[in-house]
C-alpha cells in the first residue's frame, strides 16, 4: 500500500511524514526526478502475533504502509500555491493520496478552501490528460468509440470541478481506464494537521469531504513527531495526557484500510508467520497471486480456515477434527482473516 503525502507549502507535510514514519523529512531544495523519501510503516497485528506463537514461527512478516514525502521544488510551488506541478507525474501511480491540511496556531485555512483548492489540482490535471486523449482518439480509425464516449463522460464531469472518484464508474470503463493513472480518482484523506489539544476534536462539518468521496484524519503532527524520542511508555502516557486514543500510525492505518476497501488473509507455519493485504471481494486465485505468481498459475485448491477458528481451537490439528478446514475452488472470495494454504502445481 504505497501513499503519498501532497498539499500546500506550510501546511506541515513533512513534519506530519516524520510524525507516522520516525524518519526524517526530505532536507533541501530538489528538482531532479529523485525526490521522494519513502517511510515504511509496519502495521500492528495481535493477530499474526498469535498466528506466529501458535507455529512456532522464526520469522514474523507484517504488512507495510509505504509513504512518501517530496522535496519541494520552489519554483514550481509558490507561497500559497495549493499543490506543486511537477509532482503530478510522481503521484499517477499511488494508491492513495494524503491531502494535508493546517488548522494550527498561526496557519489555519478553512477546511473547505484548502481542500477544494487541492482537489482542483487534481481535477485540472485530469481533465487536461483527457482531453489530450480524446483528441488524438479523434484521429484514431477502429473500436475506439467507447473510449471516446466514456472520456467526454470523464470531461462533463471534470468541467463540473467534480473529482473522478465520485463519478459513478461502470465495471467496463473501470477497467479501460485502470492504467490511465486520473489523480482525482484515487481515494484520498485529508489529514487536518492541528495542534495537540485539538487532536481529539471530533468534526461535524465536513460536507465539503464526503461530497467529494473523501475521509477527513486528525493528527497533531508537531506533537507525535516529538514522540519519537520516548520509549514506547512515555509515548502511551503523553498520548493518554492529550487524550488521543492511539498514535497516530495506528489510526491511520485503519483509516486507509476502511477508504481503500482492504482485508488482511495470512500464510503461516513454522518458517514464516505472514500477513498479506488485499482488496475486499478478491478470489482465492487474486489471493494466491499476491502470494507468488506461479501459485496463482498452477492453483488446485485452497485449505482455509478462519482466523476466528483457529483461535478459538490452537492447533492445525484441532482444527481439523473439528470440521472446520475447508477445501475452496478458484471461485472462493476471500474473508478478512482467513489463513491459506493453497495447493498448486506448475
Amino acid at each position: 500500500m504505497k501513499s503519498g503525502i501532497i498539499g500546500a507549502r506550510g501546511a506541515g507535510k513533512s513534519t506530519v511524514f516524520h510524525a507516522l514514519t520516525g524518519l526524517a523529512p526530505v532536507t533541501g531544495i530538489a528538482d531532479a526526478r529523485n525526490r521522494a523519501r519513502l517511510g515504511q510503516i509496519k502495521v500492528s497485528d495481535p493477530r499474526l502475533d498469535f498466528l506466529a506463537e501458535a507455529y512456532g514461527s522464526r520469522k514474523k512478516v507484517p504488512v507495510e504502509l509505504t509513504l512518501l514525502d517530496f522535496a519541494p521544488n520552489l519554483k514550481e510551488q509558490k507561497e500559497g500555491a495549493a499543490l506543486d506541478q511537477s509532482l503530478l507525474p510522481l503521484i499517477r501511480d499511488l494508491e492513495a493520496l494524503l491531502l494535508v491540511v493546517p488548522e494550527f496556531t498561526g496557519r489555519n485555512v478553512p477546511l473547505a478552501v484548502a481542500v477544494e483548492n487541492i482537489e482542483g489540482e487534481l481535477v485540472f490535471a485530469d481533465f487536461d490528460q483527457a482531453e489530450r486523449r480524446l483528441e488524438r482518439l479523434k484521429k484514431e480509425r477502429g473500436e475506439v468509440e467507447f473510449e471516446r464516449n466514456a472520456l467526454e463522460r470523464c470531461l462533463r464531469w471534470l468541467e463540473q470541478g467534480q473529482p473522478l472518484r465520485t463519478l459513478d464508474w461502470t465495471a467496463q470503463e473501470s477497467q479501460t481506464f485502470s492504467s490511465f493513472g486520473f489523480i482525482s480518482r484515487k481515494p484520498a484523506l485529508a489529514v487536518i494537521n492541528c495542534d495537540a489539544d485539538r487532536a481529539p476534536v471530533v468534526d461535524d462539518n465536513l460536507g465539503v469531504l464526503h461530497g467529494r468521496g473523501i475521509e477527513s484524519f486528525r493528527l497533531a503532527a508537531a506533537f507525535e513527531a516529538e514522540l519519537w524520542e520516548l520509549d514506547a511508555d512515555g509515548r502511551g502516557e503523553l498520548l493518554a495526557e492529550a487524550g488521543i486514543e492511539a498514535p497516530a500510525r495506528d489510526r491511520l492505518i485503519t483509516a486507509l484500510y476502511e477508504r481503500l476497501g482492504l482485508i488482511t488473509f495470512y500464510t503461516a507455519s513454522e518458517p514464516e508467520a505472514r500477513a498479506w493485504q488485499l482488496r475486499s471481494g478478491a478470489s482465492v486465485v487474486e489471493a494466491a497471486d499476491r502470494i507468488h505468481s506461479d501459485i496463482a498459475r498452477g492453483f488446485i485448491r485452497a485449505e482455509v480456515v478462519s482466523y476466528n477458528d483457529f483461535a478459538a481451537l490452537g492447533s492445525d490439528a484441532r482444527v481439523k477434527e473439528a470440521g472446520k478446514l475447508r477445501l475452496e475452488g478458484r471461485d472462493y472470495v476471500i474473508q478478512d482473516g482467513d489463513i491459506l494454504h493453497v495447493r498448486f502445481k506448475v
